[in-house]
């Protein structure tokens, strides 16, 4: 059984020119980047054309990283949100993803109309939220990933994501309208 490489070895590769370590490397993360991107940005064009970016940044910098410890996911998380940092900070608007282009399916069209709703109010809400706290928000409930995960990818304290988690979501269910009532 052919087990795959560690980060560290991949690195190691790609520092030498090896592009298939490189290669590997994308493969391995750029799926879950292009993830965080998307659901920050809102537009699976942008998020792709970011998540590009990310990995040419990458390729730039592999000659001075070092490995001190962290996942190599934590420097390309760092470089995905300082990149679309850079871009919203630079848009005065924000547009909204429709709903086809997420790959989530339901039995029956109530289903359908309500996880939209939902998923429209979500994303129009998350816009509210600094871009510390959003990028948070994403990666706790959308990637699913603990708060060690987060600080990890973040470069944050466990202490400061809690604090961003807390602050976001106290500021969501402010802002989230309540649940009609049945009568």
């Amino acid at each position: 059984m052919i087990h795959p490489a560690s980060d560290s070895e991949l690195v190691r590769r790609a520092k030498a020119g090896d592009h298939g370590a490189v290669t590997q490397i994308y493969e391995r993360y750029a799926t879950a980047i292009y993830r965080y991107v998307f659901y920050l940005v809102r537009e699976a064009d942008l998020a792709e054309d970011i998540r590009a970016d990310v990995f040419v940044r990458m390729l730039e910098g592999m000659p001075r990283y070092e490995d001190r410890g962290w996942p190599l996911s934590a420097w390309l998380y760092r470089i995905a949100r300082d990149r679309t940092f850079d871009i919203l900070r630079r848009r005065k608007t924000q547009r909204n993803v429709s709903m086809e282009q997420c790959d989530d399916h339901y039995d029956g069209p109530e289903q359908v109309i309500g996880a939209r709703l939902e998923r429209e109010e979500l994303h129009a809400r998350l816009g509210d939220l600094t871009h510390e706290q959003r990028a948070v928000i994403v990666l706790r409930f959308l990637a699913d990933l603990s708060v060690q995960e987060v600080a990890r990818r973040l470069g944050r304290t466990e202490g400061a994501v809690k604090a961003l988690q807390h602050r976001g979501l106290q500021s969501l269910a402010r802002r989230m309208k309540p649940p009609a009532a049945t009568g």
